[in-house]
């Protein structure tokens, strides 16, 4: 025996509900429903022709909505790019405060450095100039130096170039008169008034000693001048020779 399925809704709304069949679903609508549903679909043709009829109306509405809506679209605009330019404004400041922080830290090390540096240019610069003043200093005491011994030398030069000249004038006459007392001495030989060989030097060293005092104005004794051409050893003549010819 089968048993036929029973024909029960399984799904209802305030328009329609739907039925089970068994094999297919059914949508069923009450008439009620049906006419609600045409009313309320003839009331918003209606509406809809009422609104067509009005259209200075939704005109005037539309602009004070676009007019609103372009109001508040420009109000959010200007507070987001009031809050933009702020934020960014901000952030520029800080920025810049810190970059100028780090700058201004860069150039007082920078600039205590330098100072560093100029200091110590000016310490080296100032021993340079002490020691360029210092060599000018000793170079003018050398030259100052030099310069006596030069003169010294040239006096002692001088000097001995007329000792030279004084003794190889003297030499001469001194030869001279020994030559001339020699042949005086060989015209007189035998004679009791004739002169001894010690008589002739004596009067030679007499007449250099003379001559000398003449000369340089100092006075000289016989004894010094016989101790110079005869001395021990080698005659001082000889050796003054030596000094002037080494000169």
């Amino acid at each position: 025996m089968e048993i036929a399925p029973l024909n029960l809704p399984i799904y209802r709304s305030s328009s329609y509900e739907i039925v089970n069949h068994g094999d297919r679903y059914h949508v069923v609508k009450s008439q009620t429903k049906i006419s609600d549903g045409l009313s309320a679909r003839v009331t918003r043709i209606v509406n809809d022709l009422n609104t067509k009829n009005n259209t200075p109306e939704i005109e005037n509405i539309f602009s004070k909505l676009t007019a609103e809506i372009n109001t508040k679209i420009t109000n959010e605009f200007s507070t987001r790019l009031s809050e933009v330019n702020s934020s960014f404004t901000a952030e520029l400041v800080r920025n810049n405060n810190e970059l100028n922080k780090k700058l201004t830290g860069k150039i007082a090390k920078i600039n205590s450095r330098d100072a560093g540096y100029f200091s110590e240019a000016q310490n080296i610069l100032s021993m340079i100039n002490n020691i360029e003043e210092d060599c000018r200093n000793d170079f003018g005491k050398i030259s100052s130096e030099f310069n006596s011994v030069r003169a010294s030398i040239e006096a002692l030069r001088n000097e001995m170039i007329q000792c030279y000249a004084i003794a190889q004038r003297l030499q001469i006459e001194f030869d001279q008169l020994s030559e001339n007392q020699s042949e005086a001495s060989n015209r007189s030989r035998g004679s009791a008034n004739s002169l001894s060989v010690g008589e002739t030097n004596d009067y030679a060293l007499e007449t250099v000693r003379r001559e000398i005092r003449h000369l340089t104005g100092e006075k000289i004794g016989k004894s010094t001048v016989e101790s110079f051409y005869y001395g021990k050893g080698e005659p001082k003549y000889t050796t003054l020779m030596s000094i002037m010819r080494w000169v």
